[in-house]
């Protein structure tokens, strides 16, 4: 029980930060865990915070030293929560809440180029 109760308090601060990497993509970084019979963790989210609903997707995580994932999601509000689960299959209580909002980003093209006229400054020279 003192594992299990050390993991729960352990899993407390996973979720340290939200990136967002391109508008689509969601990197999530967090501490890792230090307890030693740790499998992996378990990334749940949906489009509404834990205290609304549940998440409605889980993505099982099966390296125990991970400590960043990325998600390719369509645009939309995201919650996300992690949980560590040990050998035994046992999984933490969930970390703290993070939110993303995935938006397209639309950049605008670049200006063109000034005009280069005889005798202006980056003028090619021509040789015949």
């Amino acid at each position: 029980m003192y594992k299990i109760l050390s993991l729960l308090l352990t899993v407390g601060m996973l979720c340290s930060m939200v990136h967002l990497a391109e508008a689509d993509t969601v990197t999530l970084g967090w501490n890792p865990n230090t307890e030693t019979d740790l499998a992996g963790y378990r990334l749940h989210y949906g489009n509404n915070p834990r205290a609304q609903a549940t998440y409605t997707q889980t993505v099982p995580i099966n390296n125990r030293n991970a400590t960043t994932w990325e998600l390719t999601l369509p645009d939309g509000v995201y919650y996300f929560a992690l949980t560590a689960v040990d050998l035994a299959g046992n999984e933490s209580g969930f970390s703290n809440e993070v939110m993303a909002e995935i938006s397209e980003v639309t950049v605008p093209p670049p200006p063109p180029p000034p005009p280069v006229g005889p005798g202006q400054p980056g003028t090619p020279l021509l040789i015949q």
